[in-house]
């Protein structure tokens, strides 16, 4: 199984492309879990609501199915129902009103009911205030992380920050960061050309991209690569599950709290953005166990995790183990730059070879003096894991 469902729900948070993975729990063949992701912060952005069944399979892989036609609604301070509309672009994806926020002092509470009429809620939660992140920098750890057990040590840049913990009050932390890479190729081609036609200067009207165009004189296994048309970044999130309470430490000021361990493949600047999440006591215990389970593992002779029911449940039947988190939680948000000045000169073979585990095989072009000549700029497709926008925070 390719990742725990648990691990999935961290603060989806659950980020696509991460740098770490865990193991899923063993299922019972066919057994059929419901899967909840669901985060409400005080932040200006897309909050989305996700539900999904997962099915153990008999080749030990497990089947997501996007939960469709629900009705989902978000209830404020137990008397305002906040209604979600189903996405109209994303399978199983719930969205809030445009604007919406939440508000530090205020309870929420998921509700929903699938087409098949089972109603599920969460318990409630309260929305915490987050001190502010007051101090983020990196050191350069040259011993880094391993990608496999049998693998030499990747070089990273260890993240930092400090905050001054409220006092007089108990408070749990929950960290999650975003990185944005210098990107040179965006796209690639297998058996064909990329073709790019009336770009015109960019922004400055329609564009007509035909994309990779099959060249069946290419072999089956042929890939070109091709140079982004302008700057851009991909986006990679974090996956693993760092929190923190403040039992010993409460009303002190925190420093050098290291909240992410950023592997180094190239010395371009990079950027990562940094939320800090103050959770609720019933949350961090949550999370704690998920991470104690994909994270602090033991020996081989370990008994495997099993998939934790979170705070959502079947109204009609109790027992039913709805995995997932409905969770509220203020951010502090910090942008910090990784100028990687403090990286030793070093046989960095850049992101793309990170990535893909080749170097770039550029395409040559028929009467061209040299590689390159002639080619397509590949345009810097915006999504979740890539874009052409400056990144918040990039010129700070």
């Amino acid at each position: 199984m390719t990742r725990m469902l648990s691990y999935l729900l961290l603060i989806g948070l659950g980020f696509s492309q991460a740098c770490v993975d865990a193991a899923e729990p063993d299922l019972k063949l066919n057994a059929r879990l419901l899967v909840v992701s669901a985060v409400i912060t005080d932040l200006a952005t897309s909050q989305p609501v996700t539900l999904s069944w997962s099915t153990s399979r008999p080749d030990s892989l497990n089947v997501n199915t996007p939960v469709v036609r629900a009705t989902v609604t978000v209830v404020e301070n137990g008397t305002t129902p906040i209604n979600l509309r189903e996405s109209p672009t994303e399978l199983g994806a719930y969205l809030l009103p445009v604007g919406f926020r939440g508000k530090v002092g205020n309870t929420y509470q998921l509700r929903f009911s699938t087409e098949e009429g089972a109603q599920y809620e969460s318990a409630v939660e309260t929305l915490a205030a987050s001190p502010p992140i007051t101090r983020a920098y990196d050191t350069f750890n040259p011993t880094g992380q391993k990608e496999t057990a049998d693998a030499l040590a990747t070089p990273t840049n260890d993240v930092f920050v400090d905050f001054k913990d409220p006092a007089e009050q108990r408070n749990f932390y929950l960290w999650r960061w975003r990185l944005y890479e210098l990107q040179d190729w965006c796209a690639t081609c297998v058996q064909g050309r990329y073709v790019l036609k009336d770009i015109g200067p960019v922004g400055a009207g329609p564009i007509d991209v035909i994309g990779c165009v099959a060249d069946k004189t290419l072999p089956f296994s042929n890939q070109f690569d091709y140079a982004c048309l302008g700057t851009c970044w991909d986006i990679f999130y974090s996956s693993a599950i760092n929190t923190l309470s403040d039992v010993y430490t409460n009303g002190t000021e925190q420093k050098g709290y290291k909240v992410a361990s950023i592997p180094i493949y190239q010395r371009e600047p990079a950027l990562v953005t940094i939320e800090q999440l103050s959770i609720s006591a019933n949350a961090y215990r949550y999370y704690r166990l998920i991470a104690d389970q994909t994270q602090n593992s033991g020996t081989l002779a370990d008994s495997p995790p099993a998939p934790l029911a979170g705070n959502v449940r079947n109204l009609a039947n109790p027992l039913e183990n709805v995995v997932g988190y409905f969770l509220a939680a203020s951010v502090s948000t910090c942008y910090h730059k990784m100028q990687r000045d403090n990286v030793p000169p070093g046989n960095f073979r850049g992101l793309f070879y990170a990535q893909y585990r080749r170097q770039p095989n550029v395409d040559v072009s028929p009467g061209a003096v040299f590689v390159g000549q002639g080619l397509p700029s590949a345009l810097c497709i915006d999504g979740r894991n890539r874009t052409p926008n400056l990144p918040p925070g990039w010129n700070q």
